[in-house]
């Protein structure tokens, strides 16, 4: 059997009926710039071409029901609608930008001969709260702004992208363009403000005034419609205060394929979609190297996180290094951030040094709500989001001699675990989101102690959507793929290469 007929093999069974509640579709790159998505009931086969600095996508064939047909944004929007409309099936549900979304992931050297998808509602791995596919509502984060250089515009009914973060904070920090940059499609782009920059400046929230100092929250996993309601029902007021004088995109922020955290962590820093950062995924299969055995990495893995910036590509360019470049001297700051190359100050490069402080203990921590305090797990990464919280703060009050940041960014990881845990219409991914707004508020404070509150912008993100799973969903799709007798390796629970 040959490369073809392998890859066929498994797209066969895993669009048999027998796998449609597991497997929303499987995507492959039959041969450069072809691309096909395949499902239960149908397929699509596209094509990308350059067109100017950018891409053009047409449809060649499409065979029964294009399961790609219906990219639009702005499904399931509001808390309400999302929570009553749990579990879509594949013709109910819509796939935002996703022929960008797909062939960007193939543009990898280290892409899989295939990528599953998994349905709204397959329960995988044990977690009630899912993302990782190219739907909707797991792709769906938010993007929340306000302050200095920051129009105030209230809810935008239209959505952006995390790629367009990164060249829209480097926008709003007056940064210069790169003077090799590339754009989306890696031709030489004279306006480009990073090195590798395929994401868009969202011109028109800014207006036209620099920000000396942005601080960037980073609020993994959180659901974008959970915050929004969180946010109108009072119970976040220092989120609800930014979105008063700022701007939120109601149809969220569209995470690249796939909605996972080490990817679009690296993309929301970079302005690089993960098959061009060098960071795939959360774990792939080195094969770039054709005279070795592919190796397995895994940025989850807990000795290997932390050195999960040295992955990010020479060819793309962080925020901190963009800054660097332009405003030499400035300080930056990454409270516990995967992707921190060129942070000035950084609570991973403090591990990468063995020179950590440890976690608090559950007593020195700030914001434990009281509806989840019983949960251990919360409890636990509550304390690693406080001393991400800390570290920040310590930049803020000048603690290691330092001027006030100039960017400053702080992933909080709370929303992702409690989103995992309970869903995220549940009561641990709400008092996460309650918890993670106390923390808004004390960095707000700090910048407004350093006296530069006037001068700062405050971005408030998340790299990926959480969608609510079906607990009855929970079979595998490892039995049916063994059964073609394709010998293969599955990474990261659906990125298929044949061995």
């Amino acid at each position: 059997m040959d490369e073809h007929d392998a890859v066929e093999r498994l797209i066969e069974v895993l669009v048999d009926s027998s796998c449609a509640d597991m497997v929303e579709m499987v995507v492959h790159s039959p041969s450069a710039g072809r691309y096909r998505a395949d499902a239960v009931d149908g397929s699509v086969t596209f094509e990308r071409r350059i067109q100017g600095r950018g891409w053009t996508y047409e449809v060649s064939e499409t065979r029964g029901r294009d399961p790609l047909a219906n990219q639009r944004t702005d499904r399931f929007i509001g808390h309400d609608v999302e929570r009553s409309a749990r579990f879509p099936d594949r013709a109910a549900n819509a796939y935002p930008i996703a022929f960008d979304s797909i062939a960007q992931f193939f543009d990898s050297p280290e892409a899989p001969d295939l990528l599953v998808t998994h349905t709204a509602r397959h329960f995988a791995d044990g977690y009630l709260g899912q993302h990782g596919s190219l739907a909707t509502v797991q792709a769906r984060a938010p993007f929340l702004a306000a302050g200095a250089g920051i129009r105030s515009l209230g809810t935008l009914a239209r959505a952006t992208r995390v790629v367009n973060v990164a060249p829209t904070v480097a926008a709003l920090l007056g940064l210069d363009p790169h003077p090799g940059g590339l754009g989306p499609n890696g031709s030489p782009d004279a306006a480009a403000l990073l090195r590798r920059q395929d994401g868009e400046v969202e011109q028109d929230i800014l207006d036209g005034t620099v920000a000396d100092h942005v601080v960037v929250v980073l609020l993994d996993g959180c659901n974008a419609n959970l915050l929004a309601d969180v946010i109108d029902s009072g119970e976040a007021p220092h989120m609800a205060g930014l979105l008063e004088r700022g701007v939120m995109f109601g149809e969220g922020s569209m995470a690249s394929l796939p909605t996972a955290t080490l990817a679009n962590h690296t993309t929301a820093l970079t302005g690089a979609h993960p098959g061009h950062s060098g960071v795939l995924h959360n774990a792939w299969l080195d094969r770039r190297n054709p005279a070795s055995e592919p190796e397995e990495v895994n940025l989850l893995d807990l000795e290997a996180m932390w050195w999960a910036s040295t992955h990010v590509s020479g060819e793309v360019e962080t925020l901190f290094e963009a800054l660097e470049r332009s405003r030499p001297g400035s300080f930056s700051s990454a409270g516990f951030e995967y992707c921190d190359r060129g942070a000035s100050y950084s609570t991973f490069a403090l591990v990468r040094e063995g020179d950590a402080s440890a976690l608090p203990e559950e007593d020195e921590v700030r914001h434990i709500d009281p509806e989840a305090a019983d949960n251990g797990q919360y409890r636990f990464i509550s304390r690693v989001d406080h001393l991400s919280l800390t570290d920040t703060l310590d930049c803020w009050r000048g603690v290691h001699g330092n001027d006030a940041p100039a960017l400053s960014w702080c992933s909080l990881a709370l929303t992702d675990t409690a989103g995992h845990d309970s869903g995220p219409h549940g009561a641990l991914a709400r008092a996460a989101v309650r918890d993670s707004d106390a923390r808004v508020g004390e960095i707000m404070r700090a910048v407004e102690d350093a006296g530069v509150l006037e001068r700062t912008a405050f971005v408030v993100i998340a790299d990926h959507g959480m969608e609510q799973a079906d607990p009855e969903v929970d079979a595998t799709w490892d039995a049916a793929l063994e059964r073609t007798g394709v010998s293969h390796r599955d990474v990261g629970g659906g990125l298929i290469y044949l061995t």
